[in-house]
This record gives structure tokens, sequence and C-alpha cells, in this order.
């Protein structure tokens, strides 16, 4: 499933138009990239947990054989939670 058709599935159950869901989902997204720039970590009891964490700077060797450096980075992880995955594994 692409973005255009969750948003459709979205609008359908929160029965609205398609660009109100739209507009809804692009907000959530804002907001948990705000709430992760500020902590550390956002948890949704069931759904899951967003951490940030820093990835060390390393060396690693191109396709061409030279080897540069990538520097340290903060990046966001994604735990899925339990309700989450009970969804997941029961696909119909």
């Amino acid at each position: 499933m692409n973005k255009t058709e969750f948003v459709k599935l979205l609008a359908e159950k929160m029965e609205t138009s398609v660009v109100d869901a739209d507009k809804n989902l692009k907000l959530v997204f804002e907001t948990i990239g705000e709430a992760i720039s500020k902590e550390d970590s956002l948890a949704f009891v069931g759904f899951g947990t967003f951490k940030a964490s820093i990835r060390k700077a390393t060396k690693v060797k191109t396709p061409k054989g030279v080897m540069v450096d990538v520097p340290e980075k903060r990046v966001v992880k994604f735990s899925a939670g339990s309700d989450l995955k009970e969804k997941a594994a029961s696909k119909k």
C-alpha cells in the first residue's frame, strides 16, 4: 500500500474528504518529527516507539575502492508495539 491508497482508506474511516485526511496525516507526521527533535523518544503504547540515537562516524569503502569518512549522524529508529505486531501477524 502506498501513501495515496492509505490516505483514501483513512478518509473512508474518518468519513471525511481525501484532502482533509491527507492534511491531518501530514500534521501527524510533522508533530512526530517535532517531538523527536525535542526528545529522544516518543512512545505510543501498543503501536510502537520512535527513538532517536547517534550513529557513530565511520569509514566506508566506495564501489570504486576509495575509503571515505562518514560523519556522525542522528537517526530515528522505530520499534513496533505489541498491538501492531499482532495485527501484522494476523494478515488477512
